[in-house]
């Protein structure tokens, strides 16, 4: 048993060295680098032993994955439809959305009708930055 082992290792280790090849490393007169196992004749060259090159790995690589274009959104197709059809409507509703956001940033108590009862009554200040966003979006879709 001892016996069949020493002599496996020893046919490994004797595979291993008899694999290593030395190459040949030369630039040509022109500047092109050549490789060989087989020495030029009248050329400096450098030695490389095959077990020092860093091997590559083999097989597939798989593609880097892309990041995905964004997608428009619906307001962003609305907008763009509605601004082929019909130009003058895009900038009136530009015209009104710069309009109400001035009136919205200047005054900061401002009083609505109440669609329910008829009524005027105080805006939250919550509601007033959240109207301010959707003018600013409608102003990015329509005035641009």
């Amino acid at each position: 048993m001892f016996t069949k082992t020493l002599v496996l290792v020893l046919a490994l280790i004797s595979i291993g060295s008899a694999s290593a090849t030395v190459i040949y490393k030369w630039v040509d007169k022109d500047g092109v680098t050549h490789y060989s196992q087989q020495k030029p004749e009248n050329a400096s060259t450098d030695k490389i032993h095959s077990e020092d090159i860093e091997q590559q790995p083999i097989g597939f690589i798989a593609p880097k994955e892309r990041p995905a274009e964004p997608q428009p959104s619906e307001e962003e197709k609305n907008a763009t439809r509605i601004k082929e059809e019909n130009k003058q409507h895009a900038a009136d509703i530009c015209d009104n959305a710069k309009h109400s956001l001035n009136v919205l940033t200047s005054h900061s108590r401002i009083r609505s009708q109440d669609e329910t009862t008829g009524e005027m009554v105080a805006m939250r200040e919550e509601d007033r930055q959240a109207k301010i966003k959707e003018l600013e979006e409608r102003i990015r879709l329509f005035c641009k």
